[in-house]
């Protein structure tokens, strides 16, 4: 077992305690300064970094700004210096100058004639001499339905286009008429089988109120120019028809094709085809026809010369 020192080696000792406590010390405290230094400069490093980031990220976001602005700028000024077309001073005075000539022009023409198809059944293309054509052309309308506007005139239907047409075809009409028959007759004399074949030649024809002519009939008009070619002139009148001194009424039974069928009333009448049809003019929008006899109320007369 050692002995520990006593007297001045006690003392010695002491001291080399303390003093190697005291190194240690103060090296701790120099170190330890050294780690809050090297901490300050890494803050300080840190807060440099952060403070140049921000200042680079504020310039540059001034510089996009500035740009941004310079762009912006530049497009309003672009787009205040470009002439919208409409404020040409040419353009303005072309467009005045087609729609002047165009409301002009349209004042010019005649309420029908801006449809070239309307023009054409109205008249104002062709000779319109030809009856089957002046047929087709009047289906043509009532299939159309067409309407039409301008201005005052008013709205016009097919029904009344049709009309138009058909007095504007027999108003031109110059063909032979029932007087001309009647002075040179195409036939001698009055068979069933002729006068059949005359009224079928008719089948087509439109209606016209007071009609007596091969481009529009109504129905005392037809036997009138049917009869004129046998050499017989009936009056223009069911009922003058049914009194005139050529016309002798005669039983049913008796009825032959070729005979007249005039009803009670003295209404209507036809050419007697047979099988109890007869060949009529109906009504106005209506056209020559072989139809069955709608009636009872009716007579049968003969035709002689």
């Amino acid at each position: 077992m050692s002995k520990k020192p006593t007297g001045r080696r006690r003392a010695d000792v002491d001291i080399n305690v303390l003093e190697s406590m005291q190194l240690r010390s103060r090296r701790s405290i120099r170190e330890a300064e050294r780690r809050r230094s090297k901490r300050a400069n890494k803050r300080a490093e840190k807060i440099e970094k952060r403070a140049a980031a921000k200042l680079a990220l504020a310039n540059a976001s001034t510089t996009t700004s500035k740009a941004n602005a310079a762009r912006v700028a530049a497009g309003v000024i672009t787009a205040s210096a470009k002439v919208r077309l409409s404020k040409r001073q040419s353009v303005k005075r072309a467009i005045t100058m087609l729609v002047t000539s165009g409301v002009i022009a349209s004042a010019s023409l005649p309420a029908y004639a801006f449809n070239p198809l309307l023009s054409a059944m109205v008249g104002f293309t062709g000779n319109g001499t030809d009856s089957s054509a002046n047929a087709q052309s009047l289906i043509i309308a009532e299939q159309a339905q067409n309407e039409f506007e301008r201005g005052g005139f008013g709205a016009i239907t097919a029904s009344d286009l049709q009309n138009l047409s058909t007095n504007n075809t027999y108003r031109r009409y110059n063909g032979l008429t029932a007087a001309d028959f009647y002075q040179n007759p195409a036939y001698s004399i009055i068979t069933p089988a002729d006068v059949i074949n005359v009224a079928q030649k008719y089948v087509g024809v439109p209606y016209v109120l007071g009609g007596e002519l091969p481009v529009g009939f109504d129905c005392s008009g037809l036997t009138r120019y049917v009869y004129a070619q046998f050499g017989v002139l009936l009056p223009h009148s069911v009922i003058a028809q049914s009194h005139d001194v050529h016309v002798h009424r005669i039983p049913r039974s008796q009825a032959q094709p070729g005979d007249l069928v005039i009803l009670n009333d003295l209404s209507h009448e036809g050419i007697y085809a047979g099988g109890g049809q007869f060949y009529h003019a109906p009504r106005p929008g209506d056209q020559v026809k072989l139809a069955p006899i709608f009636t009872d109320s009716y007579f049968i007369a003969r035709v002689t010369k």
